[in-house]
């Protein structure tokens, strides 16, 4: 099926952002969520980054592993200044995977998230931006898939990422024998021409998802699109599907009255259980 036109009168689109903007408070954000619903903080070494991630359920055997990927986060504090802190003020992955019900997931922050001071020196702000998809990025969080996947003696993964962590998932996914499907919400999964639409600096550090079209058309896909996302509209979706060869494995789901963050949160189990991993 090509593309799903969803209409959710259920749920009303409240504001999707919470104002957090101190650190501590963006802290105190996650922790808790993830009390409430049983994950656990786990930070992972990888070569290039200490990851933060929270997780359930990691050593049922046999269950199939979710994955949820953060966006992109706090990149920038003004239009021309970068963020000195990535960590975000809506940690919008999370709260997706604070809703899914599934016995075994884990939810990895982008690198340089939910650092002390002193360990944050140690990143390169061109992580949150010009490199953000680079391929010190997608190897650490592929790092960390790996161990995830271990302890659980999964055999098949499903990625879930949100805005920008969806175009990390896809390009974890081209590179991986296990994943059984790529969900993604809201992703500047071309993002090539997603800079070009904006008009502003080309991600010249970062891989690109449509050099791997080959093995992602192989893999089943769930793309979830806001119709008034103005930052990631649909006609991104729609030129990452043009580059596919083969398009039969792919569904766009377009959300009527949704945007870039709302409403995501609440609508969730509903949206999930129209994909494959429930079916």
């Amino acid at each position: 099926m090509y593309k799903v036109l969803f209409t959710l009168t259920l749920f009303s689109c409240l504001v999707g952002c919470i104002n957090t903007h101190t650190i501590n408070e963006r802290y105190e954000v996650i922790h808790t969520i993830t009390k409430q619903v049983g994950l656990k903080l786990d930070r992972i070494p990888t070569s290039d980054f200490l990851l933060t991630t929270f997780h359930r359920g990691l050593g049922i055997e046999g269950k199939d592993l979710l994955v949820y990927i953060e966006g992109d986060g706090s990149a920038w504090d003004r239009k021309y200044r970068l963020s000195k802190n990535p960590t975000p003020k809506n940690p919008l992955a999370l709260k997706l995977a604070a809703k899914d019900s599934s016995d075994s997931i884990i939810y990895i922050a982008r690198p340089c998230m939910y650092l002390e001071v002193e360990l944050l020196k140690d990143c390169s702000n061109k992580f949150w931006s010009s490199h953000r998809y680079s391929e010190e990025v997608i190897s650490s969080i592929n790092q960390a898939i790996n161990r995830a996947a271990g302890m659980s003696s999964t055999k098949s993964l499903t990625l879930v990422g949100y805005s920008g962590g969806g175009t990390i998932a896809a390009l974890i996914a081209a590179r991986r024998n296990d994943v059984s499907s790529l969900i993604t919400i809201a992703s500047n999964l071309d993002h090539k021409f997603w800079t070009e639409l904006h008009g502003i600096s080309p991600l010249t550090g970062s891989l690109h998802p449509v050099k791997y079209g080959d093995a992602l058309s192989k893999i089943e896909q769930n793309h979830f699109v806001g119709a008034r996302d103005k930052v990631v509209p649909e006609s991104v979706i729609e030129h990452y599907l043009s580059k596919m060869q083969f398009k039969d494995n792919i569904t766009i789901n377009v959300i009527k009255n949704f945007n870039h963050s709302c409403c995501w949160e609440d609508a969730w189990p509903e949206l999930l259980n129209t994909t494959s991993i429930n079916q």
